[in-house]
Protein backbone atom coordinates (compact mmCIF):
# COMPACT_ATOMS: atom_id res chain seq x y z
CA UNK A 1 0.00 0.00 0.00
CA UNK A 2 3.11 2.42 1.13
CA UNK A 3 4.72 1.81 -2.47
CA UNK A 4 1.96 2.03 -4.36
CA UNK A 5 0.93 5.77 -2.78
CA UNK A 6 4.47 7.31 -3.59
CA UNK A 7 4.70 5.61 -6.84
CA UNK A 8 6.94 3.58 -6.02
CA UNK A 9 7.85 -0.73 -6.32
CA UNK A 10 7.49 -2.69 -2.85
CA UNK A 11 11.27 -3.93 -3.73
CA UNK A 12 12.88 -0.57 -4.16
CA UNK A 13 11.22 1.02 -0.47
CA UNK A 14 11.87 -2.59 0.85
CA UNK A 15 15.56 -1.51 -0.08
CA UNK A 16 15.41 2.13 0.82
CA UNK A 17 13.75 1.28 4.41
CA UNK A 18 16.61 -1.07 5.23
CA UNK A 19 19.26 1.41 3.96
CA UNK A 20 18.20 4.16 6.43
CA UNK A 21 16.79 1.98 9.30
CA UNK A 22 19.33 -0.70 9.43
CA UNK A 23 15.92 -3.09 10.11
CA UNK A 24 13.67 -4.90 7.41
CA UNK A 25 10.14 -3.51 7.56
CA UNK A 26 9.22 -7.12 9.26
CA UNK A 27 11.88 -6.35 11.66
CA UNK A 28 11.05 -2.55 13.22
CA UNK A 29 7.48 -3.80 12.84
CA UNK A 30 8.12 -6.26 15.50
CA UNK A 31 10.10 -3.76 17.70
CA UNK A 32 7.40 -1.21 17.56
CA UNK A 33 4.89 -4.28 18.85
CA UNK A 34 6.92 -5.07 21.28
CA UNK A 35 7.89 -1.64 22.57
CA UNK A 36 4.38 -0.96 22.98
CA UNK A 37 3.56 -4.46 24.53
CA UNK A 38 6.02 -3.64 27.13
CA UNK A 39 4.09 -0.22 28.09
CA UNK A 40 0.84 -2.73 28.29
CA UNK A 41 2.35 -5.22 30.49
CA UNK A 42 3.65 -2.60 32.86
CA UNK A 43 0.20 -1.58 33.80
CA UNK A 44 -0.65 -5.39 34.79
CA UNK A 45 -2.48 -6.74 31.33
CA UNK A 46 -2.40 -10.29 30.36
CA UNK A 47 -0.08 -11.39 28.03
CA UNK A 48 -3.02 -12.42 25.93
CA UNK A 49 -4.71 -9.28 26.39
CA UNK A 50 -1.19 -7.32 25.77
CA UNK A 51 -0.61 -9.66 22.85
CA UNK A 52 -4.25 -8.52 20.80
CA UNK A 53 -3.71 -5.02 21.82
CA UNK A 54 -0.29 -5.39 19.77
CA UNK A 55 -1.97 -6.98 16.97
CA UNK A 56 -0.97 -10.58 17.50
CA UNK A 57 -3.92 -13.15 17.03
CA UNK A 58 -2.18 -16.00 18.75
CA UNK A 59 -0.45 -15.23 21.88
CA UNK A 60 2.04 -17.97 21.09
CA UNK A 61 3.18 -16.02 18.23
CA UNK A 62 3.94 -12.85 20.26
CA UNK A 63 5.61 -14.51 23.26
CA UNK A 64 7.78 -15.61 20.95
CA UNK A 65 8.47 -12.07 19.21
CA UNK A 66 8.93 -10.92 22.19
CA UNK A 67 11.90 -13.18 23.51
CA UNK A 68 13.38 -12.78 20.18
CA UNK A 69 13.86 -9.20 20.83
CA UNK A 70 13.74 -8.70 24.95
CA UNK A 71 15.43 -11.93 25.58
CA UNK A 72 12.61 -13.09 28.19
CA UNK A 73 9.11 -13.82 27.82
CA UNK A 74 6.10 -11.28 28.53
CA UNK A 75 5.65 -13.29 31.52
CA UNK A 76 8.84 -12.55 33.38
CA UNK A 77 9.56 -9.47 31.86
CA UNK A 78 10.91 -6.92 34.03
CA UNK A 79 9.23 -3.73 33.71
CA UNK A 80 11.02 -1.51 36.72
CA UNK A 81 13.81 -0.90 34.55
CA UNK A 82 11.47 0.50 31.42
CA UNK A 83 12.15 4.39 30.95
CA UNK A 84 8.82 6.38 30.55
Amino acid sequence: MWAAQVHSGVRTLSRLFLAETGLTFSQWRTRIRVRAAVGHLATGASVKATARAVGYRKPSAFIAAFQRVTGQTPGTYDTSSVNR
